[in-house]
């Protein structure tokens, strides 16, 4: 149940989802990735027995916990397949690997998507369904603890497995995008909890979301990556959709998480 938290949904299609709390905290969060729903548009353009992978796999369940530490959270209610929202809008037109596309015309495995090429207003119909709802929500977010607060810090958060065997990966496109202040508290969290921590690791770099908004005055910005195998369960990820999870694992890291998030908190409100 969320306490004192306001939920709303954008547009018709209900394609953002905000949890925001009566008290706000200076930190946002906003998870771009964690839903796998795709409409009946893109169901009935795709291939057969296409694999959809990669997603960010149960990342809204994992971090339910934020609105008891007032954090506002972000989420996009449809699958990255259908529109990514963590990508630079002018990248609308690009159908080559999956980290180059706004809309994904192949998968992480680099596996067809679709039987043919998307009409451009079918890309268009998606920007305004689902892109420009979530980054209309985000900013607004934004704008409203700077209301508050002196500054905001943007936490946006991801889930991988090939990339790096560390458990969480911190992304400030090579510092960029916050404080080495910020950047150092956020780092000491997580070690103090026990996790293993890289930096910048390549493709882990941090996206689109980070690298725009911290480039508003007074918000800084890091991407947090949870690897599968640190709460989902610890095995061999490959080209799969992932409907089962270790549920031990998970609510133990999930308890881990929510330490890191309140110390977290408890610094930047300082």
């Amino acid at each position: 149940m969320v306490n004192n938290t306001t939920i709303e949904r954008r547009g018709n299609i209900e394609a953002v989802n905000i949890e925001r709390p009566k008290i706000l905290s200076p930190v946002i969060a906003s998870i771009p990735h964690g839903s796998s729903c795709i409409t009946s548009e893109m169901k009935n353009s795709m291939i057969q027995n296409v694999l959809l992978t990669n997603n960010d796999w149960f990342l809204n369940d994992l971090y339910d916990f934020l609105y008891k530490l007032n954090i506002t959270k972000i989420s996009a209610n449809y699958s990255r397949y259908v529109v990514d929202v963590n990508r630079n809008i002018n990248k609308k037109h690009i159908e080559g690997d999956y980290t180059e596309s706004l809309i994904y015309h192949k998968t992480t495995f680099s596996k067809n998507i679709y039987k043919n090429s998307l009409p451009n207003i079918v890309v268009e119909n998606r920007i305004k369904e689902f892109y420009e709802p979530y980054h209309t929500c985000l900013l607004n977010e934004i704008n409203n603890s700077l209301k508050e607060w002196n500054k905001v810090y943007l936490l946006d958060l991801h889930s991988f497995y090939a990339q790096s065997t560390a458990d969480v990966v911190l992304g400030t496109c090579g510092g960029s995008t916050c404080s080495y202040e910020f950047f150092h508290s956020v780092y000491k969290a997580f070690v103090d909890e026990g996790f293993t921590v890289k930096v910048d690791e390549k493709g882990l770099k941090g996206g689109y979301i980070v690298s725009h908004y911290s480039s508003i005055e007074n918000v800084e910005a890091m991407q947090i990556e949870i690897r599968y195998t640190t709460y989902i369960e610890d095995r061999y990820f490959g080209e799969e959709e992932v409907y089962h999870k270790d549920d031990m694992l998970f609510n133990k890291t999930k308890e881990r998480l929510q330490r890191v998030l309140k110390n977290i908190v408890k610094i930047v409100e300082k």
